[in-house]
């Protein structure tokens, strides 16, 4: 205990001092953590645990690197049987987890994160376990057994888990699976609609309420999803790349279109609306791109390089704005749209990034580009509010936050704004 309040004693030290050098004082956290994790190697664990603690009193701004520390640290604890120093670092974790949600993204190793999950499966009470975005799935082991059930006791048994346990999505997820099963679109939407209300970044229910808009012919309501997927998204459930090229076609996005339809699997190019999208812009592109090849080819025949891909400008990003990277994702990201101005998910990127930077004047020039917002995009809805909010415009920001609030989970900026823009909190 003496050499860990020395230790706490000399980080506070450093902070003071480094105030004018940013970059050291968390290069020294960093260290920390890297030393932390060589300690633990090592099986020297009381180093490690007091290497851990004091990179998580650093990381306190960095939630990602918080909730790493914090993971290892429980495992540290764990080892030395540090029964009330677990329980205290479990709960700072689950804090972390439900304002930020940043563990389903951290790199770590399988054998920590294996580790971690068992101690959090004998600590943390299941209804606790179920709010947490990364860890929620430890706590639906009761689904996985009740899926060798009939079909009509399965779907009953589902519908009583999502009553009992509302605020869990992945009752809802299974029942929107049950629906995709039977080809029953509408419950599909609903079902997977409440998926996304409790956890707007799950994967699987985002894949399931575009294809299922796709399948009913509602390309419209569809597009701020297939529009928003990230690439890891795309090779996660790659048939939506089909859905991809029915819409972007459908919205005389030829170049987009033609991207997603050459990705599509070999198995679905002969799904009808794909090969009416294949059709229809053949008709488009191709007389177009003679015309500009007979035109460059009097120029040069060696063409010069392109830009960036925009889906891969905005991974970058995103792990940046993940990393509290904010400055460096937003010049990224306004290089990227300067060079492809008209590329709405770039201008969506735009805007969340110069918000978490507070340019403010860059961020409320991105809102006209990207509106109307639909419904599934409430986080650009709130940051549009915020861009409207400070930079004056503070009864245009009303509307848009009304409509995002029900969809924003509680976190120390969210609160701010709610009770900023609308006198409410979280």
């Amino acid at each position: 205990m003496v050499r860990l309040l020395r230790c706490l004693l000399l980080a506070a030290s450093v902070a003071l001092i480094c105030t004018v050098a940013g970059a050291q004082v968390e290069s020294f956290y960093e260290q920390q953590l890297r030393a932390a994790k060589s300690d633990y190697q090592a099986n020297r664990f009381p180093q490690a645990a007091d290497e851990l603690r004091i990179a998580a009193f650093g990381f306190l701004d960095r939630p990602p690197l918080l909730c790493e520390a914090l993971v290892r640290l429980t495992v540290v604890e764990n080892a030395l049987g540090q029964e009330t120093a677990l329980t205290r670092t479990l709960e700072r974790f689950i804090e972390a987890e439900h304002r930020f949600a940043p563990y389903a993204g951290l790199q770590i190793e399988p054998s920590i994160k294996s580790k971690f999950e068992e101690i959090v499966m004998r600590n943390v009470p299941r209804a606790t376990l179920v709010t947490l975005p990364g860890l929620a799935r430890l706590a639906n082991n009761e689904i996985e057994k009740l899926a060798g059930l009939p079909a009509s006791e399965r779907v009953s048994a589902y519908r009583a888990g999502a009553q009992r346990e509302p605020s869990n999505p992945e009752w809802p997820l299974a029942l929107a699976r049950e629906a995709a099963a039977r080809g029953a679109e509408a419950d599909v939407i609903r079902w997977g609609e409440r998926v996304l209300e409790l956890d707007p970044r799950n994967r699987a229910g985002r894949a399931l309420v575009a294809q299922a808009h796709v399948a009913r012919k509602e390309c419209r309501d569809a597009m701020p999803i297939l529009r928003g997927l990230e690439n890891s998204e795309l090779e996660e459930h790659p048939e939506l790349y089909a859905d991809q090229g029915v819409c972007f076609a459908e919205a005389a996005l030829w170049s987009d279109a033609q991207t997603a339809l050459a990705k599509v699997p070999e198995s679905l190019k002969s799904r009808p609306d794909v090969s009416a999208a294949a059709r229809l812009i053949a008709g488009k592109v191709a007389p177009k791109r003679t015309a500009e090849a007979t035109n460059t080819s009097m120029i040069s025949s060696k063409p010069a390089p392109g830009p960036a891909k925009a889906g891969d400008v905005i991974d970058v990003t995103r792990r940046l704005i993940r990393d509290g990277k904010y400055a460096d994702a937003l010049a990224r990201l306004q290089s990227a749209a300067d060079g492809d101005p008209n590329n709405r998910q770039l201008r969506l990127a735009l805007l969340e990034a110069a918000v978490l930077a507070k340019v403010w004047r860059t961020a409320a020039l991105q809102v006209g580009s990207v509106m109307p917002l639909a419904t599934g995009e409430e986080l650009y809805m709130f940051y549009a509010s915020v861009a409207m909010y400070e930079t004056g415009r503070k009864e245009e920001a009303k509307p848009l936050m009304e409509r995002a609030r029900p969809r924003m989970i509680s976190s120390p900026m969210v609160d701010y704004y709610l009770r900023a823009i609308l006198g409410q909190r979280g």
